[in-house]
């Protein structure tokens, strides 16, 4: 795990309707108050359509996006997830 997180807070941020199984992983910042959340695409066998240059982690996907706040609220994070996953015209 890259020293930009602390691994002891992350939260896993799925879309289960549709017959759709997503999930992505968001980790929480050491030095600041904000959630990095990654999606991994070519688990999913999806073209990566992120930026050439996106933090990329092993095991873990592509930074897809970032919530600023302390706390990461699991519906707040699942809403944003499936918002994500529309606009990217995955589900």
């Amino acid at each position: 795990m890259d020293k930009l997180y602390d691994d002891k807070y992350h939260l896993h941020l799925g879309y289960y309707e549709n017959n759709c199984d997503y999930e992505s992983i968001a980790y929480k910042r050491l030095s600041e108050d904000v959630w990095d959340i990654f999606f991994d695409f070519k688990h999913y066998g999806i073209k990566n359509t992120t930026q050439e240059n996106e933090l990329t982690l092993v095991g873990n996907g592509t930074r897809i996006f970032s919530i600023h706040d302390k706390e990461l609220n699991y519906d707040i994070g699942v809403k944003r997830f499936e918002k994500w996953l529309t606009l990217h015209k995955i589900i």
